[in-house]
Protein backbone atom coordinates (compact mmCIF):
# COMPACT_ATOMS: atom_id res chain seq x y z
CA UNK A 1 0.00 0.00 0.00
CA UNK A 2 0.99 3.38 -1.15
CA UNK A 3 2.24 5.95 2.32
CA UNK A 4 -0.46 8.60 2.51
CA UNK A 5 2.15 10.96 2.92
CA UNK A 6 3.88 10.30 -0.35
CA UNK A 7 1.09 10.18 -2.00
CA UNK A 8 -0.15 13.85 -0.59
CA UNK A 9 0.05 16.42 -3.09
CA UNK A 10 0.74 20.35 -2.45
CA UNK A 11 -2.35 22.34 -2.12
CA UNK A 12 -2.25 25.22 -4.59
CA UNK A 13 -3.83 28.97 -4.37
CA UNK A 14 -3.84 30.88 -7.33
CA UNK A 15 -4.36 34.62 -7.28
CA UNK A 16 -4.21 37.59 -9.95
CA UNK A 17 -4.81 41.02 -11.03
CA UNK A 18 -4.49 43.26 -13.82
CA UNK A 19 -5.12 47.01 -15.00
CA UNK A 20 -5.50 48.44 -18.11
CA UNK A 21 -5.44 52.35 -18.89
CA UNK A 22 -6.28 55.01 -21.15
CA UNK A 23 -4.91 58.61 -20.54
CA UNK A 24 -5.11 62.02 -22.69
CA UNK A 25 -2.18 64.64 -22.16
CA UNK A 26 -2.62 68.58 -22.84
CA UNK A 27 1.21 68.74 -22.48
CA UNK A 28 3.86 68.01 -24.25
CA UNK A 29 6.45 64.94 -23.59
CA UNK A 30 10.01 67.17 -22.76
CA UNK A 31 9.69 68.77 -19.49
CA UNK A 32 13.16 70.44 -21.16
CA UNK A 33 12.08 71.62 -24.17
CA UNK A 34 12.07 75.30 -23.15
CA UNK A 35 12.14 77.67 -20.50
CA UNK A 36 8.49 76.99 -19.72
CA UNK A 37 8.87 73.13 -19.55
CA UNK A 38 6.15 70.58 -21.14
CA UNK A 39 4.81 72.92 -24.53
CA UNK A 40 0.79 72.46 -25.17
CA UNK A 41 0.12 69.46 -26.74
CA UNK A 42 -2.62 66.97 -26.93
CA UNK A 43 -1.92 63.63 -27.24
CA UNK A 44 -3.38 59.96 -25.54
CA UNK A 45 -1.99 56.54 -24.79
CA UNK A 46 -3.68 53.29 -24.55
CA UNK A 47 -1.20 51.03 -21.90
CA UNK A 48 -1.73 47.36 -20.80
CA UNK A 49 -0.27 48.39 -17.63
CA UNK A 50 -0.18 44.72 -15.55
CA UNK A 51 -1.07 41.73 -15.46
CA UNK A 52 0.51 39.76 -12.24
CA UNK A 53 -0.23 36.38 -11.40
CA UNK A 54 0.34 35.66 -7.96
CA UNK A 55 0.66 31.28 -6.95
CA UNK A 56 0.92 29.93 -3.13
CA UNK A 57 2.19 26.46 -2.75
CA UNK A 58 1.56 24.59 0.61
CA UNK A 59 5.12 22.85 0.31
CA UNK A 60 5.31 21.10 4.13
CA UNK A 61 2.85 21.71 7.26
CA UNK A 62 3.41 25.59 8.20
CA UNK A 63 5.71 26.42 5.11
CA UNK A 64 4.67 28.15 1.78
CA UNK A 65 6.38 28.56 -1.40
CA UNK A 66 5.14 32.47 -2.88
CA UNK A 67 5.51 33.32 -6.17
CA UNK A 68 4.30 36.66 -8.04
CA UNK A 69 4.99 36.85 -11.89
CA UNK A 70 4.25 40.23 -12.97
CA UNK A 71 3.57 41.27 -17.01
CA UNK A 72 4.29 44.68 -17.78
CA UNK A 73 3.21 46.94 -20.69
CA UNK A 74 1.99 44.11 -22.53
CA UNK A 75 4.73 41.67 -21.85
CA UNK A 76 8.71 41.12 -22.91
CA UNK A 77 10.12 42.78 -26.53
CA UNK A 78 11.78 45.56 -27.41
CA UNK A 79 11.15 48.71 -27.91
CA UNK A 80 12.73 52.51 -28.93
CA UNK A 81 12.47 55.17 -26.40
CA UNK A 82 12.83 58.85 -26.35
CA UNK A 83 14.93 59.59 -23.11
CA UNK A 84 14.62 63.52 -22.28
CA UNK A 85 16.44 63.60 -19.20
CA UNK A 86 19.38 61.85 -21.76
CA UNK A 87 19.91 64.86 -24.37
CA UNK A 88 16.42 63.75 -25.98
CA UNK A 89 18.22 60.35 -27.29
CA UNK A 90 16.56 57.48 -28.85
CA UNK A 91 17.64 54.22 -26.97
CA UNK A 92 16.96 50.35 -28.04
CA UNK A 93 15.63 49.13 -25.09
CA UNK A 94 14.35 45.34 -24.54
CA UNK A 95 13.02 45.36 -21.33
CA UNK A 96 11.33 48.97 -22.25
CA UNK A 97 9.33 47.23 -24.78
CA UNK A 98 7.15 45.22 -21.88
CA UNK A 99 8.20 43.47 -18.75
CA UNK A 100 8.26 39.66 -17.54
CA UNK A 101 9.19 40.59 -13.90
CA UNK A 102 9.51 38.20 -11.03
CA UNK A 103 8.25 40.00 -7.87
CA UNK A 104 7.86 37.50 -5.54
CA UNK A 105 9.66 33.87 -5.31
CA UNK A 106 9.96 33.12 -1.21
CA UNK A 107 9.70 30.11 1.21
CA UNK A 108 7.43 31.00 4.44
CA UNK A 109 7.65 29.08 7.63
CA UNK A 110 5.67 29.86 10.09
CA UNK A 111 6.49 29.20 14.16
CA UNK A 112 3.44 30.94 15.53
CA UNK A 113 1.33 34.19 14.60
CA UNK A 114 4.34 36.03 16.12
CA UNK A 115 7.05 34.63 14.44
CA UNK A 116 7.29 34.03 10.54
CA UNK A 117 10.56 33.73 9.07
CA UNK A 118 11.07 34.09 4.63
CA UNK A 119 13.38 33.56 2.47
CA UNK A 120 14.04 34.58 -1.18
CA UNK A 121 12.60 37.73 -3.10
CA UNK A 122 10.06 39.85 -1.48
CA UNK A 123 8.25 42.90 -1.86
CA UNK A 124 10.73 45.76 0.51
CA UNK A 125 8.48 46.93 3.77
CA UNK A 126 8.45 50.61 3.16
CA UNK A 127 6.06 52.87 2.26
CA UNK A 128 2.20 51.86 1.01
CA UNK A 129 2.61 49.92 -1.94
CA UNK A 130 4.21 47.09 -0.19
CA UNK A 131 1.26 46.52 1.30
CA UNK A 132 -1.46 48.21 -0.96
CA UNK A 133 -0.93 48.06 -4.59
CA UNK A 134 -3.81 45.65 -5.93
CA UNK A 135 -6.47 48.30 -8.13
CA UNK A 136 -9.34 48.16 -5.51
CA UNK A 137 -6.71 49.75 -2.64
CA UNK A 138 -6.13 52.50 -4.01
CA UNK A 139 -8.14 55.50 -5.75
CA UNK A 140 -7.28 56.90 -9.51
CA UNK A 141 -6.07 55.18 -12.33
CA UNK A 142 -2.59 55.82 -11.59
CA UNK A 143 -0.73 54.79 -8.05
CA UNK A 144 0.66 57.72 -6.09
CA UNK A 145 3.28 59.89 -8.36
CA UNK A 146 5.00 60.96 -4.82
CA UNK A 147 5.61 57.28 -4.20
CA UNK A 148 6.54 55.88 -7.07
CA UNK A 149 8.52 58.80 -8.39
CA UNK A 150 11.34 58.92 -4.78
CA UNK A 151 11.35 54.94 -4.21
CA UNK A 152 10.32 51.99 -6.61
CA UNK A 153 7.33 51.11 -7.36
CA UNK A 154 6.49 47.85 -5.68
CA UNK A 155 10.16 47.47 -4.84
CA UNK A 156 11.32 43.71 -4.35
CA UNK A 157 14.50 42.77 -3.23
CA UNK A 158 16.39 39.54 -1.91
CA UNK A 159 17.40 38.33 1.37
CA UNK A 160 15.62 37.67 4.50
CA UNK A 161 12.58 38.69 6.71
CA UNK A 162 11.60 37.65 10.25
CA UNK A 163 7.65 39.09 10.57
CA UNK A 164 4.77 38.50 12.95
CA UNK A 165 1.56 39.75 14.95
CA UNK A 166 1.07 40.26 18.30
CA UNK A 167 -2.70 41.38 19.26
CA UNK A 168 -2.98 44.90 17.34
CA UNK A 169 0.46 45.11 16.70
CA UNK A 170 2.49 43.76 13.22
CA UNK A 171 5.96 43.82 12.56
CA UNK A 172 8.73 43.18 9.51
CA UNK A 173 12.39 42.87 9.82
CA UNK A 174 14.47 42.52 7.14
CA UNK A 175 17.99 42.21 5.60
CA UNK A 176 18.01 42.47 1.46
CA UNK A 177 20.43 43.09 -0.69
CA UNK A 178 20.81 46.92 -1.43
CA UNK A 179 20.50 49.49 -4.50
CA UNK A 180 23.61 50.42 -7.30
CA UNK A 181 23.94 54.00 -6.65
CA UNK A 182 24.84 54.42 -10.61
CA UNK A 183 20.85 54.82 -10.87
CA UNK A 184 20.09 57.44 -8.91
CA UNK A 185 18.74 60.73 -10.69
CA UNK A 186 17.39 64.28 -10.60
CA UNK A 187 14.24 63.49 -11.64
CA UNK A 188 13.78 60.12 -9.32
CA UNK A 189 16.03 60.40 -6.29
CA UNK A 190 16.94 56.30 -5.76
CA UNK A 191 14.42 54.50 -7.70
CA UNK A 192 17.03 53.99 -10.59
CA UNK A 193 18.59 52.12 -8.06
CA UNK A 194 16.26 49.24 -7.91
CA UNK A 195 19.13 46.68 -9.49
CA UNK A 196 16.81 44.79 -12.99
CA UNK A 197 19.54 46.14 -15.50
CA UNK A 198 21.63 43.04 -15.47
CA UNK A 199 21.32 39.02 -15.00
CA UNK A 200 22.47 39.09 -11.22
CA UNK A 201 22.22 41.16 -8.41
CA UNK A 202 24.70 42.91 -6.73
CA UNK A 203 25.07 42.08 -2.81
CA UNK A 204 28.12 43.80 -1.63
CA UNK A 205 26.47 45.86 0.34
CA UNK A 206 23.32 45.04 1.99
CA UNK A 207 20.20 46.96 3.14
CA UNK A 208 18.27 46.64 6.77
CA UNK A 209 14.05 47.68 6.32
CA UNK A 210 12.03 47.76 9.78
CA UNK A 211 8.58 48.33 9.71
CA UNK A 212 5.92 48.22 12.79
CA UNK A 213 1.97 49.07 12.29
CA UNK A 214 -0.46 49.38 15.10
CA UNK A 215 -4.31 48.52 13.60
CA UNK A 216 -6.29 51.01 15.87
CA UNK A 217 -9.89 49.83 14.49
CA UNK A 218 -10.97 47.28 11.77
CA UNK A 219 -9.09 48.45 9.09
CA UNK A 220 -7.45 51.47 10.40
CA UNK A 221 -3.89 51.38 10.46
CA UNK A 222 -1.42 53.67 11.66
CA UNK A 223 2.42 52.19 11.24
CA UNK A 224 6.05 53.60 10.39
CA UNK A 225 9.03 52.11 8.70
CA UNK A 226 12.74 52.38 7.97
CA UNK A 227 15.32 51.70 5.23
CA UNK A 228 19.24 51.92 5.61
CA UNK A 229 21.93 50.21 3.41
CA UNK A 230 25.13 51.47 1.57
CA UNK A 231 25.42 51.46 -2.30
CA UNK A 232 28.48 52.52 -3.68
CA UNK A 233 30.16 48.77 -3.76
CA UNK A 234 26.99 47.42 -5.67
CA UNK A 235 28.12 49.65 -8.79
CA UNK A 236 29.10 47.52 -11.70
CA UNK A 237 32.52 48.51 -11.48
CA UNK A 238 34.36 49.37 -8.38
CA UNK A 239 34.56 53.54 -8.84
CA UNK A 240 33.53 54.33 -5.06
CA UNK A 241 35.82 51.90 -3.35
CA UNK A 242 36.63 53.68 0.06
CA UNK A 243 33.55 56.35 -0.50
CA UNK A 244 30.06 55.37 1.19
CA UNK A 245 27.08 56.10 -0.09
CA UNK A 246 24.04 54.73 2.70
CA UNK A 247 20.44 55.70 1.32
CA UNK A 248 18.41 56.45 4.87
CA UNK A 249 14.49 56.24 4.57
CA UNK A 250 12.39 56.81 7.13
CA UNK A 251 8.35 56.60 6.75
CA UNK A 252 5.21 57.47 8.41
CA UNK A 253 1.88 56.14 6.90
CA UNK A 254 -2.02 55.51 7.49
CA UNK A 255 -4.94 54.35 6.78
CA UNK A 256 -8.56 54.41 7.20
CA UNK A 257 -11.49 52.58 6.16
CA UNK A 258 -14.52 52.80 7.94
CA UNK A 259 -17.99 52.44 6.50
CA UNK A 260 -18.69 55.04 3.63
CA UNK A 261 -14.95 56.92 3.94
CA UNK A 262 -11.84 55.72 3.03
CA UNK A 263 -8.50 57.78 3.41
CA UNK A 264 -4.69 56.87 2.95
CA UNK A 265 -1.78 59.24 3.93
CA UNK A 266 1.93 58.84 3.68
CA UNK A 267 5.01 61.11 4.34
CA UNK A 268 8.60 59.43 3.31
CA UNK A 269 11.81 61.40 4.03
CA UNK A 270 15.11 60.22 2.55
CA UNK A 271 18.95 60.84 2.66
CA UNK A 272 21.86 59.95 0.77
CA UNK A 273 25.08 60.37 1.58
CA UNK A 274 28.23 62.00 -0.21
CA UNK A 275 25.25 63.00 -2.82
CA UNK A 276 27.98 65.11 -4.37
CA UNK A 277 30.61 62.38 -4.76
CA UNK A 278 28.24 60.12 -6.47
CA UNK A 279 26.97 62.57 -9.00
CA UNK A 280 30.45 63.13 -9.63
CA UNK A 281 30.90 59.37 -10.46
CA UNK A 282 27.79 59.31 -11.81
CA UNK A 283 28.89 61.81 -14.95
CA UNK A 284 31.96 59.38 -16.05
CA UNK A 285 29.52 56.50 -16.83
CA UNK A 286 29.24 54.80 -20.10
CA UNK A 287 26.17 55.50 -22.41
CA UNK A 288 25.75 51.32 -22.71
CA UNK A 289 24.49 51.46 -18.81
CA UNK A 290 21.17 52.89 -19.63
CA UNK A 291 21.43 55.35 -16.88
CA UNK A 292 20.35 59.13 -16.82
CA UNK A 293 23.59 60.15 -15.06
CA UNK A 294 22.13 63.59 -13.33
CA UNK A 295 22.92 64.80 -10.32
CA UNK A 296 21.50 63.25 -7.33
CA UNK A 297 20.27 65.26 -4.01
CA UNK A 298 21.02 64.60 -1.08
CA UNK A 299 17.55 65.02 0.41
CA UNK A 300 14.20 64.19 -1.23
CA UNK A 301 10.78 63.77 0.34
CA UNK A 302 7.46 62.60 -0.70
CA UNK A 303 3.68 62.69 0.34
CA UNK A 304 0.12 62.19 -0.58
CA UNK A 305 -3.29 62.33 1.30
CA UNK A 306 -6.31 60.52 -0.32
CA UNK A 307 -9.82 60.82 0.65
CA UNK A 308 -13.01 58.82 -0.58
CA UNK A 309 -16.74 58.69 0.08
CA UNK A 310 -19.30 56.30 -1.24
CA UNK A 311 -22.27 58.33 -2.64
CA UNK A 312 -23.65 55.01 -4.24
CA UNK A 313 -25.96 54.80 -1.04
CA UNK A 314 -27.46 58.13 -1.82
CA UNK A 315 -28.59 55.97 -5.82
CA UNK A 316 -29.14 52.55 -4.18
CA UNK A 317 -29.41 50.79 -0.58
CA UNK A 318 -29.21 47.42 -2.00
CA UNK A 319 -26.09 47.54 -3.94
CA UNK A 320 -23.20 46.06 -2.72
CA UNK A 321 -20.79 47.80 -4.98
CA UNK A 322 -19.15 50.92 -3.87
CA UNK A 323 -18.76 54.41 -6.32
CA UNK A 324 -16.50 56.58 -4.22
CA UNK A 325 -15.57 60.37 -5.17
CA UNK A 326 -12.02 61.28 -4.32
CA UNK A 327 -9.60 63.68 -4.26
CA UNK A 328 -5.68 63.16 -4.06
CA UNK A 329 -2.84 65.82 -3.25
CA UNK A 330 0.62 64.38 -3.82
CA UNK A 331 3.46 66.97 -2.90
CA UNK A 332 6.92 65.65 -3.94
CA UNK A 333 10.66 66.82 -4.45
CA UNK A 334 13.35 64.34 -5.92
CA UNK A 335 16.02 67.64 -4.75
CA UNK A 336 14.65 69.20 -1.77
CA UNK A 337 18.22 69.29 -0.51
CA UNK A 338 21.07 69.55 -3.18
CA UNK A 339 25.29 69.82 -2.21
CA UNK A 340 26.46 73.18 -2.86
CA UNK A 341 27.90 72.70 -6.53
CA UNK A 342 24.64 70.85 -7.26
CA UNK A 343 21.95 73.51 -9.14
CA UNK A 344 18.59 72.71 -7.21
CA UNK A 345 16.26 72.51 -10.30
CA UNK A 346 12.88 73.62 -9.24
CA UNK A 347 10.92 71.62 -12.05
CA UNK A 348 11.68 68.76 -9.69
CA UNK A 349 9.63 70.00 -6.90
CA UNK A 350 6.01 68.69 -7.88
CA UNK A 351 2.70 69.30 -6.68
CA UNK A 352 -0.42 66.58 -8.36
CA UNK A 353 -4.04 67.51 -7.50
CA UNK A 354 -6.34 64.58 -8.56
CA UNK A 355 -10.13 64.59 -8.73
CA UNK A 356 -12.12 61.06 -9.67
CA UNK A 357 -14.47 58.43 -8.59
CA UNK A 358 -13.52 54.65 -8.30
CA UNK A 359 -16.53 52.35 -9.12
CA UNK A 360 -15.99 49.02 -7.28
CA UNK A 361 -17.57 45.99 -8.20
CA UNK A 362 -17.57 43.90 -5.04
CA UNK A 363 -13.62 44.38 -4.38
CA UNK A 364 -13.21 42.05 -7.57
CA UNK A 365 -13.90 44.84 -10.79
CA UNK A 366 -13.11 48.46 -10.52
CA UNK A 367 -13.37 51.04 -13.34
CA UNK A 368 -11.57 54.31 -12.85
CA UNK A 369 -11.97 57.83 -13.93
CA UNK A 370 -9.88 61.34 -12.57
CA UNK A 371 -8.38 64.19 -13.85
CA UNK A 372 -4.83 65.35 -12.20
CA UNK A 373 -3.25 68.58 -12.69
CA UNK A 374 0.36 68.46 -12.05
CA UNK A 375 2.13 72.05 -10.83
CA UNK A 376 6.28 72.43 -10.75
CA UNK A 377 7.94 74.15 -8.32
CA UNK A 378 8.04 77.86 -10.20
CA UNK A 379 5.07 79.79 -11.50
CA UNK A 380 6.27 80.42 -15.08
CA UNK A 381 6.40 76.33 -15.76
CA UNK A 382 3.31 75.07 -18.03
CA UNK A 383 0.58 73.49 -16.23
CA UNK A 384 0.35 69.62 -17.08
CA UNK A 385 -2.76 68.58 -16.89
CA UNK A 386 -4.21 64.43 -17.22
CA UNK A 387 -7.14 62.70 -18.27
CA UNK A 388 -7.00 59.21 -17.38
CA UNK A 389 -9.94 56.27 -17.12
CA UNK A 390 -8.80 53.05 -15.83
CA UNK A 391 -9.84 49.26 -15.34
CA UNK A 392 -8.56 47.02 -12.61
CA UNK A 393 -10.01 43.45 -11.80
CA UNK A 394 -8.87 41.13 -8.92
CA UNK A 395 -9.16 37.68 -8.07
Amino acid sequence: MQDANASAKPSFHLEGYGELLYSHFDYGPDQKSGPNGSPPDSRAIIDITRLALELEVELLKNTELEAEVEFEHGGAGAALELEFEEFGEFEQEIEKGGEVVVEELAVERTFSDAFRVRLGHFYVAVGHLSHRFHPADFFGSRRSEAETSIIPALWHETGVEVSGAYQNWRYQLQLINGLDATGFSSQNWIVGGHQKRFETIQATNMAWVARLDYQFAPHCVLGISGYRGDSADNRPKPDMEGIDAHVSIVDVHGSFDWGRVRARALYLYGHLQNAALVSARNRTLSNNLDVLRSPVAREAYAAFIEVGYDVLPWLTALSPDRLDLFIRLDAYDSMAAVPDETFDNPRFARRVYTLGANYNMEETVVLKADYAMRRLGAAHFNPENTLSLGLGFQF
